[in-house]
């Protein structure tokens, strides 16, 4: 028998289907067909055209973002979509700060972390997380050949970002893609402990909120991480009273060979 697709109503549900409501308000019954598979009225899905937004699954995806069809131009204006929305709306961000951001080349990640060091008393606002001696520069040649070895998906975003020095290949030869390592690097993980957090199917943004929903701070969520807890053993630790401090001696020790 053959399978019709999600969206695709059965034969008979084609025939019945009242069309009527859906063309009064402008949309035509095939168009009304896929709006109604995602359980929109016929106003709503108008409202969603008007908007800009003319696929179903899209609207969808915008709604949730938590971003309804009066607000959406504003993120499309932007170049936004409704993934990298979710993200910029989940850590608190407006559209116009997104914006500002984005223009300046950070990840909601980065961002996020830049707004928090900005409140740290004293010279820690300007630290960054992971200091270390200068980078240096990899013939971009030998960088590809490397990483592309490994996977060529990965080596091409260091080329769109013409990120070709010793710490980019490290994060690449760990299979991470360049806008992913330097969320991981906001946050101040290392490439080993980015690619656990990958492998268990966890990206920079999705760490940033579990840990965020457990109430653990920004920037004691790498020592925690490096220690081996999770969110919620972190909190529970927390609560007992043992420190960020004691999580990072814990990931030194196990960083150590």
């Amino acid at each position: 028998m053959t399978r019709l697709p999600p969206d695709r109503p059965e034969p008979d549900d084609w025939r019945s289907f009242d069309a009527r409501p859906w063309e009064t308000v402008g949309i035509s019954k095939q168009a009304a067909l896929a709006w109604s598979a995602r359980r929109f009225q016929p106003a709503e899905a108008r409202h969603w055209q008007q908007a800009g937004v003319s696929e179903p699954a899209e609207a969808v995806s915008w709604k949730t973002a938590g971003v309804g069809p009066d607000r959406v131009r504003e993120w499309l204006f932007v170049k936004i979509d409704a993934r990298e929305a979710a993200a910029w709306i989940e850590l608190g961000f407006t559209v116009a700060e997104a914006r500002k951001h984005k223009r300046a080349g950070r990840t909601p990640v980065q961002a996020y972390g830049r707004q928090r060091r900005a409140h740290l008393p004293g010279a820690a606002a300007g630290a960054q997380l992971l200091p270390g001696a200068p980078h240096h520069r990899v013939d971009p040649r030998h960088f590809m050949e490397a990483v592309r070895r490994r996977d060529p998906s990965v080596a091409n975003t260091y080329m769109q970002r013409q990120w070709f020095d010793d710490d980019a290949l490290a994060w690449a030869l760990h299979g991470i893609e360049a806008s992913e390592a330097l969320a991981w690097k906001e946050l101040g993980l290392t490439p080993v402990e980015a690619e656990q957090q990958q492998s268990k199917g966890m990206n920079a943004i999705q760490t940033v909120k579990a840990w965020w929903r457990a109430g653990i701070p920004f920037d004691e969520v790498a020592d925690w991480i490096g220690a081996g807890l999770s969110p919620s053993e972190a909190a529970q630790q927390r609560a007992k009273g043992v420190t960020a401090e004691r999580a990072a001696v814990l990931r030194r020790l196990r960083q150590d060979p």
